[in-house]
């Protein structure tokens, strides 16, 4: 009877963990703070015709694991909310696209998790070129090239923090951060496309 009841609070222990790992919820009060630093650069005396158009637009996240697909997914469904155009995902970073893309680098992050509190710092990278080129957020710097029509440059970095405390699961955390990240994010996008 003891080595039962043994099993079965293992096993619940087990499950109990793996619901945090595994599934996204939170129940959660979150402290979280953010710093932008944003410079536009322009050629041209109107907006680009791919901006005005709202037809497509790409974005681009560099990085892999469980957080740049949530910064991807949320960016996506924040970027169609906002209506800005067709929003395509790309799968492997090109040097160019034959429409405007936005590029999300993802930097010197900081994250501790418990399933009752959580703290994170990280800045993100986030480039924006109507023209497609993504080499705006390179080691060299920024070309603008107008031999097309007008273009609109966008480079921008936003430094985040955050203190959670609550019941909250590891995704679910992230689910929470990429949300904040991707509304910050597109309200400077809608800033740009609402420029004349």
């Amino acid at each position: 009877m003891k080595k039962r009841r043994l099993w079965a609070l293992l096993g619940l222990f087990v499950a109990v963990g793996a619901a945090f790992l595994l599934l996204s919820f939170r129940l959660a009060v979150s402290d979280t703070r953010s710093e932008k630093s944003i410079g536009t650069t322009g050629m041209g005396n109107q907006m680009p015709d791919a901006m005005r158009r709202r037809d497509k637009i790409t974005i681009a996240v560099v990085g892999e694991g469980p957080w740049a697909r949530a910064i991807k997914r949320a960016l996506t469904s924040e970027m169609d909310q906002a209506e800005l155009g067709d929003v395509q995902e790309a799968l492997d970073l090109q040097q160019s696209y034959q429409n405007p893309v936005v590029l999300v680098k993802m930097d010197k992050r900081s994250l501790f998790w418990t399933p009752f509190f959580a703290t994170s710092t990280f800045e993100i990278h986030v480039g924006f070129a109507s023209s497609g080129d993504t080499g705006l957020l390179g080691d060299t710097p920024i070309t603008v090239d107008n031999r097309n029509g007008p273009v609109l440059v966008m480079s921008g970095e936003y430094k985040f923090a955050d203190r959670s405390w609550g019941l909250m699961s590891r995704p679910g955390y992230h689910h929470f951060l990429a949300e904040y990240v991707a509304r910050q994010i597109v309200a400077s996008l809608k800033d740009l496309y609402a420029a004349p």
